[in-house]
Parts: C-alpha cells; structure tokens; sequence
C-alpha cells in the first residue's frame, strides 16, 4: 500500500491542502494517542453539513483509517512591512536581510552556495527569478535591498540571476500548448459547454530555489542578529496562518549547489527550529511533519504540489520568503 495512492482518492476534494508521506499517529484534542492513520491536511475543519459528500474524507480509505489536520490556506504570503534593520542597505552582505529580483517585490537572503568553486546567493525562486514557472528569467537584476525596501539599480545591484529550479504544475506558457487550449476553449464555447481547458506543466517540485552569480560586493557567512548558528535545515517559501513550508536542505544539495560552512541535520517531529527573515525577523517553530506533501498557491491560478517538505506551526510572513531555517541559534 502506498501513501500517494490514498492521496490520489482526496486530493480533489474541496478544503484539502495535502497529506503526510509517512503514516502518523492520531492527534485527538490535541494529544497523539497510539493508532497509525493517513494524514490529510486540511484549509479548516468544516462541519459535515457544510461539505458535499464527495468532499468529506472518510474515516477509512483502502483499509487505512484517516485523520485530518488543519493547517490554513498555504500560499506565498503577501508582503508585509518590516522593522529598518532587515529591509535597509547591508555591506556586507549576510542572511536574513531584505533582498529581490528587480522584477519582484522583495524577499530574505537565505545563505550563500558553491557549487564547482562558485559562489551563489541562495533564496527562493520566487525571490530571484522574476517568475518561478518559467525556464529562465528575462529580468537577471538582484538588488539588496530588494525593489519593494527602496533597492534601486545600478546603487543597489549586488549580483546577476544565475539558475533556478523551475517550478512545475501551474499554468503552461507554452505557445503552442497555449493554442490547442484556446482551440479547445473555441469549441466549448461554441457547443455551449461550460468546461474549459488550461495546458498545466508537470513534474515533481522539491524545492522552490535560486541562486544567483557570484556577488558583486562583500559578504560574510554570517546571519543577520544572530552571534551562533547551526545546522542548515532548508528554506522558507509558504506559509498560512497556521503553519509553514520549507523545502529541505537534502533536496537542495541534490541540484549540486552546497550550503557553504554548514552541516545538514537531520530533524524530527517535535524539534525547535530557529529562523531570521525580513519581515518577522526571529521566530521559532515546532516540527509538524519531516515529510508533507502540500498544495501551494502562487496566484493566477497557479495551484502548485510540493513533495518531501518540512512543516512547521507558524513562522512566515510576507518578506520572509527565502530564509533560511536552522537547528539551533544564539541571538546577539
């Protein structure tokens, strides 16, 4: 019995956000009591009167019993303000600070890479390319801080956008794929058909990552605040307002870009975990799931399915996006 194959029975149900990839212990008023189920996480817990009957998870699928899990709406937050010190100009550079693709608003510097003797800015992709679904990016200025915090080229450009990890399963720009689409919608409008198509990209999503090239000013190995830190566990890209996703370090790493100076731990449910981003500065959270399959919403009806992810209670908002999160962390 598979996981994914109990995910493929709810996943299109109304109100569900995703499901954990290993089997969980119960959690009833808030206490785990010792029986495995399938874990979907959900928007919200509704009553059974407000769900149609094809929405409602059922107590057992496949001779597996089920539980559902709340975690909100996960999506790329909007951005919010921040205090000065995280959106303002730094030189050095260090992690933790406002920064952009000059097309976008702004997000965190994560940390820095290597990867063949190469030295890379990290962050999301939705941080340093100017649109994350696409191969490329036309727009190729980072700006620290980034555009949103007053970042303005040529003053504030501290490196070029180099590569990132294309994000699947939102909506095609392929031009042909496009036109068999639009030809498909022409005829359902001419037979009156009230269905309608959209060419959507496929493959597996891991991470949400970029890096640029090598910086053009100084920078230190170094997290903004913070005097010790350790154990680089991944970034931060989604979030609600009950619980956040970041994509693990392992995964990463197995686009051959290194985190530089850092171990990689291994954590667990339960563990503390410790961020520096630029909009809520420093927050902790608590290990939900080590291995969550999750829908996240990038707007424009770009509904996009992340395997392998960490889960954790709340510790994002807008602007944070791209931070990196750590085993443990001493503030100055």
């Amino acid at each position: 019995m598979k996981l994914e194959d109990l995910w493929k029975d709810v996943q299109l149900r109304r109100n569900v956000q995703g499901y954990s990839q290993k089997l969980r212990s119960r959690v009833r008023d808030g206490n785990t009591v010792e029986e495995e189920v399938f874990r979907v996480y959900v928007r919200e817990k509704l009553p059974l009167s407000a769900l149609a009957v094809a929405d409602v998870i059922p107590p057992m699928i496949q001779g597996v019993a089920t539980d559902v899990f709340v975690i909100g709406d996960m999506s790329i937050p909007p951005l919010m303000a921040s205090p000065l010190a995280y959106k303002e100009r730094v030189r050095p550079l260090e992690a933790g600070i406002s920064i952009g693709n000059r097309a976008i608003t702004a997000g965190t510097l994560g940390w820095f890479f290597e990867k063949d003797g190469d030295v890379a800015i990290g962050s999301n992709a939705h941080v340093l390319a100017e649109n994350p679904l696409e191969a490329g990016s036309r727009e190729k200025t980072i700006l620290q801080p980034g555009a949103y915090d007053g970042g303005r080229a040529p003053r504030d450009v501290v490196a070029e956008y180099r590569w990132h990890q294309q994000l699947y399963g939102g909506v095609s720009t392929c031009p042909v794929g496009q036109l068999f689409a639009g030809l498909g919608n022409m005829a359902a409008r001419l037979s009156a058909r009230r269905t309608r198509f959209k060419l959507l990209t496929t493959g597996v999503n891991r991470i949400d990552f970029a890096v640029t090239g090598a910086p053009l000013v100084p920078y230190e190995l170094k997290v903004c605040g913070a005097k010790d830190w350790s154990g680089f566990v991944g970034l931060g890209f989604a979030g609600s307002d009950q619980a956040s996703f970041f994509c693990k370090a392992g995964n990463i790493m197995a686009t051959g870009w290194k985190p530089i100076d850092v171990d990689v731990p291994v954590v667990d449910v339960g563990d503390t975990l410790h961020k520096v981003g630029r909009t809520t500065e420093y927050t902790t959270g608590a290990v939900i799931d080590d291995c969550a399959h999750g829908k996240v919403d990038y707007g424009g009806g770009n509904l996009i399915e992340f395997d392998d992810l960490i889960l954790t209670t709340k510790m994002l908002e807008g602007g944070d996006s791209g931070d990196a999160v750590w085993d443990s962390m001493v503030l100055n």
